[in-house]
Order: structure tokens, then sequence, then C-alpha cells
């Protein structure tokens, strides 16, 4: 079995290839495919896929070795191994060759066919890497691959090429021989060749010594060639310091440049923190101008972990100097790792240093600080932190006997947390909010909170039709008026709460006896109005009764009640019941609103006022009959005006009140 990494394939997702019989199976997501049926592969033993996922290394029943895409659209390559025994391990060695090991023998095959065989007198393990493979064994670790391009170059054997030359050159120069200039002068045309070719040379190599005489020959010749980038040889001493810390046995971290290209700085340095390679992995992010922030967070978790008997202020300053190495650091992950390892105390001392209140306040609520968290939520500004905070200590006030009335203090000596409160409780929590007004003393604001707990059961469609609702209802509003009765300011709010449970007991009454639900929730007016309108004038004055109508008011009540419901004949005898004490004015507005002309000039001439009298005639369109009344105001032009434009469309009336204007105006100027 070998599997295609997803980098590789187009689709995204990995392949696995699996050799069944004599066949070879491909395996992904969409489903299993047959490959290679076109080749004669035969059963295949030992499977390995080349690094950069182009091609499959296979080992065949007869003993070949076999190279081919992994497409399998051919045998790019073929060699006759001498056993027909599966290998133990079959692995690339970067690009360039196949390694297949049996006991005590490793076979190393090129491009070319020429085989390479290494004994070991002991088992070991091929790791392959991105450029060749590591061999492990119980007593050494050695690296196989390819001697790069350039350090042929430079060090075969007879080599007359530039960049052999330019090393050579430089030796010459350090013996003080003339030959370093004639070096100089045979590659002058081919000199930035030569020293791209020792600066790649010197990246390969792991001796140091060998990698200063490289640098050195580089040194020397971009002394005579200006148009090559100079940032090219900084980068690589940058490379090769790097590098050569972490291969220290001390480290041990043989990389080579091509792998630690691959692996990126960000990744070596996260290996050497995991190694608790801490001051190595430090002095790396300055020297590459990467943020510490990870290196010193990890080591001050691990040494919080270490230090369990060294006392939380001591362990703190030591923290606290390399902690402000980094000004981004994220103080409350430490704390949080304080915390998690049950040192709270350092835990809350940390979380001080936090300037993120996002990050400060949750912590501080995790280690039971709510009074701190409140704090600086408060002073942080964001209502949605404060909000937190104040439903996180409530979730505890739940489950804690008394801790309502601590949390009420908490937040009363806080004028935002308390505000927010108040908003968010009066929405969802009005039990909670009830006892916190209690408990401050707001009476009234508990008894309007009462009030609006009534008014929902009366929105409730049960609330009538002698529902038991009704009775929870009127319990309510008493409730409220108790309360308000209790302070001197909300003495108009007690008596209409009594008022308002009065009503709704006669609403009640009404509803029952009546075996109708029109009653309840409606105003006194309406009340004695419904009343009226059913004939049940005794219940209406009933009501007027208790609640105190005055007559005027009830005149107009029950001529609007007769109007709507038509009851013309009832409404005429009401009329001469006793003279009204408003006037006739409630009969003549009961009859036009209801549209009724002849009834409303039985009234009409009732009307004292002349003014009045002018403006109903014209609201039933008797434009004569309005014109006289007019003609009886006082400074009428102004009536006159209103007059005309109330019956603008009847142009005889128009002519009516300007020939009467004339008259008057004349008169008054004779």
């Amino acid at each position: 079995m070998a599997v295609v990494e997803p980098q590789f394939v187009m689709s995204g997702s990995p392949e696995v290839l699996l050799a069944v019989g004599g066949r070879v199976l491909v395996v992904d997501e969409d489903g299993v495919q047959t490959l290679g049926e076109g080749l004669e592969i035969g059963p295949v033993q030992k499977m390995a896929v080349s690094p950069n996922g182009k091609l499959l290394a296979a080992f065949a029943h007869d003993g070949r070795l076999l190279v081919i895409p992994t497409d399998f659209s051919r045998i790019i390559f073929e060699y006759e191994c001498d056993s027909a025994l599966p290998p133990d391990q079959i692995a690339w060695c970067g690009l360039d060759s196949v390694l297949l090991y049996w006991s005590e023998v490793l076979l190393m095959v090129g491009p070319n066919g020429d085989p390479v065989l290494y004994n070991y007198d002991e088992p070991i393990k091929l790791i392959p890497e991105c450029d060749g493979v590591r061999i492990l064994s119980n007593s050494s670790m050695e690296f196989l691959h390819r001697v790069p391009d350039s350090t042929t170059l430079i060090f075969g054997i007879g080599s007359m090429s530039p960049a052999a030359l330019l090393y050579d050159a430089r030796d010459h120069y350090d013996k003080q021989s003339a030959k370093a200039y004639d070096n100089y002068q045979l590659i002058s045309s081919s000199l930035p060749e030569a020293i791209e070719a020792c600066i790649d040379a010197a990246g390969h190599e792991f001796d140091v010594s060998r990698q200063h005489s490289l640098l050195r020959a580089a040194s020397y010749g971009l002394a005579f060639c200006s148009q090559f980038p100079h940032e090219r040889f900084q980068e690589m001493c940058k490379t090769l310091r790097v590098l050569n810390s972490v291969r220290d046995p001390q480290i041990g971290m043989p990389l080579t440049i091509q792998q630690y290209k691959l692996l990126t700085a960000p990744v070596l340095i996260g290996r050497l923190i995991n190694a608790n390679q801490h001051l190595l992995a430090l002095r790396i992010s300055e020297y590459l101008n990467l943020n510490p922030e990870v290196v010193i967070m990890h080591w001050a978790c691990e040494k919080i972990t270490a230090s369990a008997s060294i006392p939380d202020t001591v362990l703190l300053e030591a923290l606290l100097d390399k902690l402000r190495l980094c000004k981004s650091i994220s103080y409350a992950a430490v704390a949080a790792h304080a915390d998690n390892s049950g040192r709270r105390k350092l835990a809350a001392m940390l979380v001080d240093h936090e300037s993120q209140s996002s990050k400060q306040i949750p912590l501080l609520l995790s280690i039971d600080e709510q009074d701190k968290a409140l704090s600086k939520a408060i002073e942080s500004g964001d209502t949605d932190l404060v909000y937190l905070v104040l439903f996180h200590i409530w979730q505890k006030v739940a489950v804690e006997k008394g801790a309502p009335l601590d949390f009420f203090g908490l937040i009363n000596a806080r004028p935002l947390a308390r505000d927010l409160f108040i908003a968010y409780a009066r929405h969802s929590k009005h039990e909670a909010l009830k006892d916190f007004f209690l408990s401050t003393g707001k009476l009234q604001d508990v008894a309007f909170l009462i009030l609006k707990e009534s008014r929902e059961l009366e929105r409730n469609p049960m609330a009538s039709k002698g529902s038991p609702l009704h009775g929870p209802q009127v319990r309510l509003i008493d409730q409220a008026r108790k309360l308000f009765a209790d302070t001197k300011e909300n003495v108009f709010e007690s008596k209409a709460s009594e008022e308002h449970a009065k009503l709704l007991r006669s609403q009640h009454e009404l509803e029952v006896s009546t075996k109708q639900a029109i009653f309840v929730g409606s105003s006194v007016s309406d009340t004695i109005k419904t009343c009226i309108a059913m004939g049940n004038e005794r219940a209406a004055l009933k009501v007027k009764t208790d609640f105190k109508v005055p007559d005027k008011r009830w005149y107009w009540l029950k001529s609007c009640a007769l109007a709507t419901v038509g009851n013309w004949d009832a409404l005429e005898k009401f009329s001469k019941e006793k003279r009204p004490p408003g006037g006739y004015k409630p009969f003549v507005e009961a009859c036009i609103d209801a549209g009724q002309k002849t009834e409303a000039v039985k009234y009409i001439p009732k009307l004292t006022d002349p003014r009045e009298r002018s403006e109903a005639y014209a609201r039933i369109k008797m434009a004569k009959e309005a014109a006289e009344a007019a003609s009886q105001v006082k400074d009428s032009d102004e009536l006159f005006g209103r007059l005309k434009l109330t019956l603008a469309q009847n142009t005889a009336a128009a002519s009516i009140f300007d020939t009467l204007r004339d008259r008057l105006s004349f008169q008054g100027t004779y």
C-alpha cells in the first residue's frame, strides 16, 4: 500500500494505492479504479511514492524494481534485483534513486541502473526526506543524499569550473599569492555564477569550517562583482547560523538546507519550544525578526508547570521579566495556564497585566473574580462585556440561596451595570427586577412592573369571558395600589389603580350577567355607551354613579350611544327630560355623526351660540340657515370665510354668504 498526498492530486483529496493480486487499485473519495492493466507489472509486493507524488517505485513478485508514473501510463525504469524476496523496506532517496533494504543489506538503485550496495551489521530504519533518506540504527544516524551540483563543481577531481577557480583564488589570496589574480582573470566573465555556486555549496555543507571557506571564496568574488545581489550572501549567512545552532549535538536537529526551507523558520521554532529549547528558539526569533510571543508564552507556561515550589510573588516577577519582552503577549493565556495548574492566586496577579478586556474578563470570571471582572468591564465601556459578567454572576445566583441580595448590592453601586440589568430584566426577568427594586426601596418601580404584568394578562385572549385570569389581574392591580399608597409621591397612581381594579370588577360582573365578552379592557365611557346601546340603562347609571361621571359627560355618552344604535325616539325623549347641563350640542353632534340630517335639525335651533348653530347648519349643507346664524355673530368675516370653504361646492350657498357679508359690511359703514 502507498498513499499519494492531497497536494499532489488534482481533486485535492488523498489517493490510496493498493496492490491486490495482479492488479493495482486506486481508492479515493469518488470510488475505486484499476490502474496499469495494460502494463506487465504482475503482483506488486512493496510500493513507495516519490516525494513529489509523481512517481511510484514498485517491487514485483519476480524481483523486478519498477519506476512508474502514478497514473500508470508506462514503465519508466526497470531493474532486475538478485533476490525475488520482497525487501523489508523500500524508500525514495529524494528524487534521484530508490533504496531497498533486506536484512543487513541496503541496495541503492539510480536512474542509470548502477546499483550501490551498503552492508549493515545491525537493523536499520529508512526515513524518507525531501532531499534524501535518514538511516537510523541502534547506534547511529546517517543521512544519504545526492551530492549537490555546486559541491561537485568546486570539489570535483580536476575541476576547472569558475566556482572551483574562485575557491582556489581565495586560497591563494589567503597565502598572499599572485595566482589569486590570475584565477580571477580566468573567471571574470563568469564571476556571478561562481559566486552563486560557492554560496549554494556552503548551504549544503554540514562542516562549519568548510562553510567558512566557501563563504570566504564567495566574499572574495563579491569584491570584484558589483552586480551580484549581496542580499543572497547575507541570507545564506543567516540561514547557516540558524542551521548550525540546531545541528549542535545538544539540540539534535541535523536539518539540511532543503529541509529547513520546506519546514520554514516558524515551524522550526515550534519544534524547538516543544523540545524545551526556549532560549535558542528566542534567539532565532530575534535574529530572524520573528515575533517571539509564541516562544515566551510557551516558556512561561512551562515555567509555571515546573515551579510548583516557588511562591507566587517570586514566580510572578520572574515571569514578568520575560513577558515584558513582547508587547503583544497574551497575559490572559498564561494566566489561564496558571489557573489550570492550580495556581489561582498567580493567575489573578497575571491577568491584571492583560491589556485586552475581551481576554481579561472571561478569565477573571473563570477564577471567581466577579467583582473585579465587573469593574474591568465597566472601565472598558463595552456593554457586551458588562452583560457577559452580569449573566455569569446571575447564573451562579440561580443556584445559590441568598445570593441575589449580594448581586443586587454589587450592581447597585455601579450605575452602568445597574442600568443595563434593568433594561434587560424589563424584557425577560420581571421577578428578578421586582426583587431588585424591593431591595433598593423603589416601591413605585415595583408597582409599575406589576401594572405591566396586569396589562399582559389583559391582552391574553383568556382574560375575558369570565376567565380565571380575571382574578389574578385584579389582584395584581391591588398589589400595585398598595405599593403606590406606601409612597407619598404616587397618590394619583394609587387612586388610579384603585379605580382600575374597581372598573375591572364591574366589567366582569357585566360580562357574567350579559354573557357577552365585550366589557373587560374598555374605558368607563365605553362601558357606559355599551350598556346604553344594549338597552341596559340601569347598569349604565350604576357605572356612572360608581365612577362619579359628571352629568355633562353623561349626556355626551348617552346621546352618542343612542345615535349609534339609531334609537331616535329615545334620544328625543332624553333631550326633553330636562335641560341638558352642557346644552344641546351633544345631540347635534350625535345626529350629524350618524348622518341623520332630519334628526339634527330638531336640535340645532336649540343651540344658544350662533357660531355653533351656523357651523352645524353648514355641516348638514343648509346654507341659508347657516348664513342667518352667522349674521348674528360679531366679527363674522372669519366665520363667513370658513363657511364658504365648507360649502365650496355649492355655488348658490357661496353667493348667499357673499351677499349677506356685503350687506353687513354696508350696515357697519353707515
